[in-house]
């Protein structure tokens, strides 16, 4: 078989020809038409280009998760660190206005303190007619406002008053049982109540109470065995309900020493205690002769026409006051601050304070 050889061939089919001709044909070849294989090597790689392979799109999922989860955490300590902030202003305006309203606490005080001491200079009884009733309206303060009143303790009735020397006030005893009547209370608490102050651990039989009654209630406790040192603690003797408290609390208070009834200043519920058969309508007509013309001396009082018959015995009755409540109201900003205390004038003039504490709202 012949197979040609490059001898064979013609001239210009020689290596030299050949080497000649591409290197001439070379700038056309470069500006010549793709062929359809390099078409079809471009047209699958742009295929490749514009579907990824699912190794590459699940990489870009997870890297979508681990953006958003750090713009989550990024938020979430923006908004604590925020929130954070907002607390700690707030926390240190309260603490601010806080104390910016005992301030004025004690500006009121002053201020009480200045009503009763300059009352003592101009007489020797206390009534409603005298400065120190009337009370101080709302006034303007930086930050807020202030209003406050004072009235006299001494026109209720001192719980402590029920025990002298140890040994039960028999006069006053039945005073308070004459109270807890108008009330619709049992008078047989009174008991109770004894046990409760007296220094000794025996019941007073019936209805007395001492330690064996309270170690059985739900959170055992035991009898005071001392004077009251606030009238809340009435809750916590047998035989008084909330409710009863409740009733009680707008004629009682407490303090260490015995304390008259100022007749002045009583109301008309509780002057009707100091005789069995002093009547309601009795009673109105003596508060109407006090507020036109205050009784000097309580052998004035003990002459009027309505009590003269009824024999009322005046020990533990009186005209003037040493014990005057000085309730409050104050508000700075969003402080609102109710407040009440127990002021004690001694006969000198020299104001002492016996007792400072907050009011609840519910109790007005």
């Amino acid at each position: 078989m012949f197979k040609p050889g490059f001898t064979d061939l013609p001239d210009k089919f020689c290596p030299v020809y050949v080497g000649r001709a591409v290197r001439a044909l070379a700038p056309k070849a470069r500006t010549a038409r793709p062929t359809a294989n390099v078409l079809s090597r471009v047209k699958h790689q742009k295929v490749r280009t514009a579907y990824p392979t699912r190794l590459q799109t699940y990489q870009q999922g997870v890297a979508l998760i681990m953006v958003l989860l750090i713009l989550s955490i990024a938020t979430v300590a923006l908004v604590s660190m925020s929130s954070s902030r907002q607390l700690d202003i707030r926390r240190t305006e309260n603490l601010l206005r806080s104390s910016q309203a005992f301030e004025y606490v004690y500006s009121l005080e002053s201020w009480a303190a200045n009503a009763l001491r300059n009352d003592s200079r101009e007489n020797k009884l206390d009534s409603f007619d005298d400065s120190w009733t009337k009370p101080l309206p709302e006034t303007a303060v930086s930050g807020g406002a202030m209003q406050a009143r004072l009235s006299d303790l001494q026109g209720r009735f001192n719980l402590n008053n029920l025990l002298v020397e140890e040994k039960p006030s028999d006069l006053d005893v039945q005073r308070f049982k004459r109270l807890l009547i108008e009330l619709k209370i049992k008078p047989t608490v009174v008991d109770a109540i004894l046990d409760w102050i007296d220094a000794d651990s025996e019941i007073r039989y019936p209805d007395g109470a001492e330690d064996e009654t309270y170690f059985q209630q739900k959170t055992p406790y035991r009898s005071a065995n001392r004077l009251f040192a606030d009238v809340s603690e009435l809750l916590l003797i047998h035989g008084i309900s909330q409710q009863d408290y409740n009733k009680l609390k707008p004629y009682i208070y407490v303090a260490s020493a015995y304390a008259p009834i100022n007749v002045n200043t009583a109301a008309p519920l509780l002057l009707r205690c100091l005789a069995n058969d002093l009547s309601a309508k009795d009673a109105e007509l003596l508060v109407r002769a006090i507020k036109h013309q205050p009784f000097k001396t309580i052998e004035s009082f003990l002459q009027q026409d309505a009590i003269a018959a009824l024999g009322i015995n005046k020990q533990g009755l009186g005209v003037s006051s040493a014990n005057f409540l000085l309730s409050g109201t104050i508000r700075v900003g969003k402080i609102l601050l109710l407040f009440d205390t127990h002021l004690n004038r001694r006969e000198n003039g020299l104001i002492t304070l016996v007792k400072r504490q907050r009011r609840s709202p519910d109790n007005g």
